[in-house]
């Protein structure tokens, strides 16, 4: 693919397709690494505990997947060799004050380098906007290109000459063995953040913590066929039949066929405002009804 800059696009996504995404590419990954390595294929505990806390550093660094530009799942810059799509937005990174002095003072034309802060150990905080090296950023098109360039970047990938290790492989071991903190310091001390350590390992235990209630114990299963030929259950139940078009199943044979009650004829009632009709009485019994009024309104002796 030729590198192009995609414009500005916001990609969140679920917490549950995505650690089913990432689990099933980590699996062949890690456990081809570990056959060049003369070990046993990885248990489906330590690939769920991997998943989760990757998915919780990945939370971090976008704002828990709901300010995620162009799928680029954990905040990954674009390296020299870089020959893809990429995106540029604005980011801040921690650097010693001569480090920080000379970004402010080398900024390319078009781009903006400037101290916003300090951290707790005394390192300047830079916010760099615009075309700068320092924020030009890997972006994909799909949650699949993305997720299979994430994991090969974290764990490495086949190769013809043996297993190509990627630099923070190590910190996948760590994720592997459901240590967080040392997953985070395995990632700073091979540079993939500057921030503080310990508020950042803090956060990535606390949302691992918090995504281990939220996905499922066992292993998901591979599935069978492309994602995209997948379609949604609802959309394969049919449509109801007409009324008129329903036709009532035969009896089984053995079974006495359903009895059908014959249909009820409408009652005619009167409408609103009408009166009820009377039915004919013969004149004398109409005669012994007006006797009985009269002498009922007749007052007593």
């Amino acid at each position: 693919m030729t590198a192009r800059e995609l414009p500005a696009k916001k990609t969140p996504v679920a917490i549950p397709e995505l650690y089913l995404a990432v689990r099933l590419q980590l699996e062949p990954l890690v456990n081809a690494r570990r056959a060049e390595q003369g070990k046993g294929a990885a248990s489906a505990e330590e690939l769920r505990a991997a998943t989760v806390i990757m998915l919780a550093q990945m939370a971090l660094e976008t704002g828990r997947f709901k300010s995620i530009s162009n799928y680029n799942l954990g905040g990954i810059k674009c390296p020299k060799s870089w020959t893809e799509c990429y995106q540029h937005f604005t980011t801040r990174e921690h650097f010693a004050p001569p480090v920080a002095s000379q970004y402010m003072a080398e900024a390319p034309a078009g781009t903006k380098v400037q101290k916003v802060g300090e951290d707790a150990d005394g390192k300047w905080i830079l916010s760099f906007s615009g075309p700068h090296p320092m924020n030009r950023f890997v972006a994909f098109e799909t949650l699949a290109d993305a997720v299979a360039h994430h994991c090969a970047f974290m764990v490495g990938k086949p190769a013809p000459d043996g297993f190509r290790e990627a630099r923070y492989v190590e910190a996948v071991d760590a994720a592997l063995a459901n240590d967080p903190l040392a997953f985070v310091t395995k990632l700073r001390d091979k540079g993939y953040f500057t921030a503080d350590p310990k508020v950042y390992s803090k956060n990535v235990a606390s949302i691992a913590r918090e995504y281990a209630k939220l996905v499922p114990d066992t292993a998901p299963a591979a599935p069978t066929r492309p994602v995209e030929a997948l379609v949604s259950l609802a959309a394969t139940v049919p449509a109801p039949e007409p009324e008129a078009a329903r036709v009532e199943a035969p009896a089984a044979p053995g079974e006495p066929a359903p009895v059908t009650p014959p249909p009820v004829a409408p009652v005619d009632l009167p409408r609103i405002g009408e009166p009820l009709a009377q039915a004919h009485r013969p004149w004398w019994i109409r005669l012994l009804v007006w006797l009985g009024r009269v002498l009922v309104r007749r007052p007593l002796p």
